[in-house]
């Protein structure tokens, strides 16, 4: 889709000429949550609370062809804003108007507050996700593993790459994925939710974990289950804490840490990465009224 931030007034100028049964429409848009659970199962035996989870949000479009992507020159439908959604809020938030031309919609495309435009060398980072600090995801809890309990958080952005289509959406919908609405010139509103436990549940915080010793040419640090042990090069152990009367746990190869930070290209934030690009999308509910 080759656009510049606005839909194709030759689209609906072409309305105003000739009848061709379409009206133009602004239909409220709203967006909520769901609920998460509590505690929310994850990989292995591990289970996380979740304390916030946030989503940059935006901008949208709705496309009258099966295929999303370059396919679609002209978006039937869209909303050129973001918003921040507090995905563990289930109540609907009416956000704005998506606006456009009535008909047939078949597929969806959005960004995560992070857009690609022709008119910009690099992703354009709209309000929402300067709101989380340049993410497109934000999320913190507390992981409770083979009886530890450890806070965690992670913020990952997602945008377009270099190897990317620039000016297309980052998610779209898939050639497998159902989707189709005909979108009446008095339609009452659209309703976008989230479930973000599909997601977290892919996370697999196990290999933080560990019961070892040291080794020559080990890392520096080496967890006994909560005892963090410092290593010298030639494998033994030079030092000793106790991570649990600090309340903190055992990291593998970090020793006693407060809290756990996803890095970037680590399993648990791929995992996250890969949920928000492919795993469950959102649930799209059209004739939608507060």
């Amino acid at each position: 889709m080759r656009r510049a931030i606005m839909i194709s007034m030759l689209a609906l100028g072409a309305c105003a000429c000739v009848d061709t049964g379409q009206e133009r429409v602004s239909v409220p848009l709203y967006l909520a949550g769901s609920d998460l659970g509590s505690p929310l199962p994850a990989a292995g035996d591990t289970t996380l609370t979740i304390d916030s989870a946030e989503l940059a949000f935006g901008p949208l479009y709705f496309c009258a062809g099966n295929t999303a992507g370059e396919l679609c020159d002209t978006a039937r439908l869209e909303w050129l804003d973001a918003r921040v959604i507090d995905l563990t809020r289930e109540t609907p938030e009416r956000v704005g108007e998506i606006s456009g031309v009535s008909g047939p919609v078949r597929s969806f495309m959005y960004d995560l507050g992070i857009s690609s435009q022709l008119t910009r060398d690099q992703p354009y980072t709209l309000a929402a996700a300067r709101e989380l600090d340049g993410a497109s995801f934000r999320v913190s809890g507390s992981a409770s593993i083979a009886g530890v309990e450890l806070p965690f958080r992670a913020q990952l952005a997602v945008q377009q790459t270099e190897g990317t289509e620039p000016g297309v959406p980052v998610i779209r919908k898939s050639a497998s994925e159902r989707f189709s609405h005909d979108v009446g010139p008095d339609e009452p509103g659209v309703l976008v939710r989230f479930d973000a436990s599909s997601w977290l549940r892919s996370v697999d915080l196990r290999g933080y974990f560990e019961d070892g010793e040291c080794s020559a040419d080990g890392p520096e640090y080496v967890c006994a289950g909560q005892l963090e042990q410092r290593c010298t090069s030639d494998g033994t152990v030079s030092e000793t804490r106790d991570c649990s009367t600090l309340g903190q746990a055992c990291l593998a190869a970090k020793g006693c840490s407060s809290e756990l930070s996803f890095e970037v290209d680590s399993e648990p934030y791929r995992a996250l990465r890969n949920g928000l690009l492919a795993g469950g999308r959102p649930t799209f509910e059209w004739g939608f009224v507060p």
